[in-house]
This record gives C-alpha cells, sequence and structure tokens, in this order.
C-alpha cells in the first residue's frame, strides 16, 4: 500500500463522474430522472448532486435538461497544455509516417481513454471505441501501461494497489515490465484487451513531463506485427524528432 493509502472508490465522486459523463455525451442534455436511472441513484441525491455542479459551472440547464457546462474547459486551460494537442491534419501525417493507424491516448484515472485517432483503421470494430472516447483499462492496453509506467511513483503505488484487488496476475506482469518500458520509453500490448490486436506506445511530451500516449495499432498475425511495429514507431520517432529541430 502506498504513503497515501488506496486509491479507492468514493461513491459520491463516482456519481458526480457519471452525471458529467452523462451530460457531456447526449448532444440534447440529460434529465435528473434519467441520471438518477443510470447511476442508480434516489433522484432527491441526483438533483442536490446537479444543483451543485450548475451553481459551479460544471452543468448547465436548459428546459430542465443538463448538459457539459465550461467550468471543465476553464479547467484546462488554467492547468496549461495538460492535455496533449494534436490536430487531426498531425495524426493523419503521423499515421502516414508510420503507415500504421495512430490513436492519441491518455490516462483517466484507472482507464486508458482515446483522444483521437489518424488514419484508417485496419480493425473496423476499434473505431467506435476509439471515436466514443470509451474508457479502456490501464493494463490491457500499450497506451495505458506506458502512460502508468510514467505517472508519478507515489501515484503510481496507489493506482497499482488498486487495480491489484481486480487484476493482480496483471499488476505483476506490469511490475515486471516496467523498468523495460521506462528505459526503452515504448510498450507494447500482444493481445492483452484484444486476441487480434498489437501494439505499441510511445511518449506524447510537453518539455519533460509525459502527457500521453502514441498507440499504433496493427492486426495481430504473427512475430511478423512485433517487427512491423518497431519498424513503425522508429519512423515516427526519427519524424517528431525532426520536426522538432
Amino acid at each position: 500500500m502506498s504513503e497515501h493509502g488506496r486509491r479507492r472508490r468514493h461513491r459520491t465522486v463516482d456519481r458526480v463522474v457519471w452525471i458529467l459523463e452523462a451530460a457531456a455525451r447526449a448532444p440534447g442534455g440529460v434529465t435528473v430522472a434519467e441520471v438518477a436511472r443510470t447511476v442508480g441513484a434516489p433522484a432527491s441525491s441526483v438533483q442536490d448532486l446537479v444543483n451543485g455542479l450548475v451553481a459551479t459551472g460544471f452543468l448547465l440547464e436548459q428546459h430542465g435538461r443538463f448538459r457539459l457546462g465550461p467550468a471543465p474547459h476553464v479547467l484546462n486551460l488554467i492547468a496549461g497544455r495538460a492535455v496533449p494537442r494534436i490536430g487531426q491534419a498531425e495524426l493523419n501525417e503521423l499515421s502516414r509516417v508510420a503507415g500504421t493507424p495512430v490513436l492519441l491516448t491518455v490516462r483517466v484515472g484507472l482507464d486508458a481513454v482515446h483522444l483521437a485517432r489518424g488514419g484508417e483503421d485496419e480493425i473496423p470494430r476499434l473505431v467506435p471505441l476509439a471515436d466514443g472516447h470509451f474508457a479502456r483499462p490501464l493494463l490491457r492496453t500499450a497506451a495505458g501501461r506506458l502512460l502508468l509506467a510514467f505517472t508519478d511513483e507515489a501515484e503510481r503505488r496507489g493506482l497499482l494497489d488498486e487495480l491489484a484487488r481486480h487484476d493482480p496476475e496483471a499488476v505483476a506482469e506490469f511490475h515486471s515490465a516496467l523498468p523495460a518500458i521506462r528505459a526503452s520509453r515504448i510498450s507494447r500490448s500482444e493481445g492483452l484487451a484484444d486476441p487480434e490486436v498489437s501494439a505499441l506506445a510511445i511518449p506524447v511530451t510537453d518539455g519533460p513531463v509525459v502527457t500521453g500516449a502514441l498507440a499504433l495499432i496493427h492486426r495481430r498475425r504473427g512475430r511478423s506485427e512485433r517487427l512491423s511495429l518497431d519498424r513503425a514507431a522508429a519512423r515516427l520517432l526519427a519524424h517528431i524528432q525532426e520536426g522538432r529541430t
């Protein structure tokens, strides 16, 4: 257990997050009743949380429906470049250079979330996961493992303590791989999340800080995919380095 204790879920925090995500995913907003059914909580409790979120700018109300407010965006502006900013045209160019689809990914708590993708995905069922920004388990994706490896050490210990409650084998394997991931600044997944998918991830940085990951995706057929992804990563890293010089 880390010095800060386990990173346990908190019911009220979970409900707030679920409310914000429900509002973000609904173009026309959501009602209190709809949210209450989603989170399995009394409407009165949800109404109290919604009222507080409206009062602080995290939600906006219109005709009894609630949508995401400006506060999350303002917090990101205050934090600076906390979220990697890579435009669609640049992502498409990175995909062209690599010769594979490219997914821009960040860590959100115990999950990896794809912000955007470049290129044509050769595995169609992965497209809605990326375009819908659905959470994926950190230790079951190449990008998630890379992001966890470069998380602050004390924070990483707490996250791994919590992850060990649900997937101790994955945590043990990650501990073994951690030194190599940090040394090479590359992480791999050979069918961890999907038996048909090979992936390799490299970091996106803001100065010395790793703010995200670029995941390169290939259909898994054998050892040849590892070599293909290695070459793709080498091309991509050289391209990125050239752009910085």
